[in-house]
C-alpha cells in the first residue's frame, strides 16, 4: 500500500517511540534508517512530535485510521477494528491533533538523523 500510486499515508509518532528501544543499538539504527526510506516515498507523510513540544493529548494507546471508514485500535493484548461514526470521529479529531504538533518533511529527517547519531554513539556498549 505504501507504494500505491494516489493513496496518501500519513504516520505521527511521538519522540518517545523513536527512543524506546527493545532491542540493541544496531536494532533501533535499523529501525530508523527504515524509517528514513520510508519518509522519502511521494506517497508518505512521516511526522514526530517532538520532545520540545507538548503532546496535545495524553497518547493511552495506538490506533490506525483506515481510509475513514474503519479505526484499529491497538493494545497490549490484541486489537479491535470499530466502524462506530461517533468512534471513528474521535480518532479522526485525536489524529488531528498529533498531526498539527508533528515535525514532517526536513525536520522530521533531521530528528531520525540525530536519535541515529545517538544511538551510533551508544554504539555496542549496552546490552538490553
Amino acid at each position: 500500500m505504501l507504494y500505491e500510486p494516489g493513496r496518501e499515508s500519513v504516520f505521527v509518532l511521538t519522540e518517545a517511540v523513536l527512543r524506546t528501544w527493545p532491542g540493541t543499538p544496531a536494532l533501533m539504527l535499523a529501525q530508523l534508517d527504515r524509517l528514513l526510506a520510508v519518509e522519502s516515498l511521494s506517497t508518505v507523510r512521516l511526522g514526530v512530535v517532538p520532545w520540545r513540544r507538548p503532546v496535545p493529548v495524553l497518547p493511552r494507546h495506538g490506533f490506525t485510521l483506515c481510509d475513514r471508514r474503519a479505526v484499529v485500535v491497538e493494545a497490549f493484548d490484541g486489537e479491535r477494528v470499530s466502524g462506530d461514526a461517533a468512534e471513528l470521529a474521535a480518532y479522526e479529531e485525536t489524529f488531528g491533533c498529533f498531526e498539527r504538533a508533528a515535525v514532517f518533511g526536513g525536520e522530521v529527517r533531521e530528528l531520525l538523523l540525530r536519535v541515529m547519531k545517538e544511538f551510533r554513539d551508544l554504539g555496542d556498549t549496552v546490552t538490553p
